[in-house]
């Protein structure tokens, strides 16, 4: 119980970490520091109903403007089956997750908060080389609207789709209980046909420990990156392609996550029969 409590005051202590990123004042000569340090923590439980198969409820919540703002919360089901049928089959696995989130919007005259949807489905696969893990993800995610902070009908915004793309590599240490894994992304978005490819890149830095049987807590150093973006290839106007202003990202960006979140395993006592053969299986 008091790794528990612990690990619970840890989650909701990352909020009040604060940072600092200097910006020029403006009209200052020299280029803006886009870079932004943001805080994620979360909580997740787990169970298998049966060996194959896998079932997450999270909660997570976000800070933003350099741990100064909370920027939104969201609950996630997710599940994954990983056919037993040999050692290649369960190795695999195939993912399904639904996720809400609520984004509080507190500029301008109408406040309120905004409500997004968001499914995902993803392939899985891992093997072991020694002390040394390696895992990937392919994953397709679309989420959309669900309501907005001043009212206006949901269905008029678009969906945002994304491909993404993710390798992973972890060392067991001997004798060390913190195991660390990095971990590097591709985000690479839906858009319209005839306009510029866009995406951004992440690389993660985590390690993770257990808490006893059931606990584990993982905390992690993350790093996304986005160039500037116009979805008009080079000699063509915004107009010629169909996209406005709202499509252009003028600047790009450095976001610095730390992340913390504590995840609970629960697990079923197994029945015997009367002659010793397990009956939960």
């Amino acid at each position: 119980m008091k790794q528990m409590m612990l690990c619970l005051v840890l989650l909701f202590g990352v909020g009040y970490v604060h940072a600092q990123v200097i910006n020029p004042p403006p009209g200052s000569e020299g280029e803006t520091d886009t870079t932004e340090w943001r805080g994620w923590s979360g909580i997740s439980m787990g169970f298998k109903p049966v060996k194959s198969l896998s079932i997450v409820w999270s909660q997570q919540w976000r800070w933003d403007n350099d741990f100064s703002s909370f920027d939104r919360s969201l609950q996630q089901i997710s599940c994954a089956w990983s056919p037993r049928w040999n050692k290649f089959s369960k190795a695999q696995s195939l993912g399904l997750a639904l996720r809400h989130t609520t984004r509080p919007d507190r500029k301008g005259d109408v406040q309120g908060n905004d409500r997004f949807l968001r499914w995902q489905v993803e392939h899985g696969a891992e093997f072991d080389a020694g002390r040394w893990a390696f895992e990937t993800r392919i994953r397709f995610q679309n989420q959309q609207v669900l309501a907005l902070k001043d009212g206006s009908d949901p269905t008029q915004e678009g969906a945002s789709k994304q491909w993404r793309f993710k390798g992973e590599v972890g060392y067991n240490i001997k004798g060390f209980k913190w195991d660390p894994d990095f971990a590097v992304e591709r985000f690479v978005a839906v858009v319209p046909s005839g306009w510029v490819p866009d995406g951004a890149w992440r690389m993660r830095l985590g390690t993770s420990t257990k808490l006893g049987k059931q606990h584990k807590l993982r905390v992690f150093l993350q790093r996304d990156v986005e160039a500037p973006y116009s979805p008009a290839p080079p000699g063509m106007t915004l107009f010629e392609v169909g996209a406005g202003l709202d499509d252009l990202r003028q600047t790009g960006g450095v976001e610095w996550t730390v992340g913390l979140q504590w995840r609970y395993r629960i697990k079923f006592k197994k029945k015997k029969s009367p002659q010793g053969d397990d009956i939960s299986s």
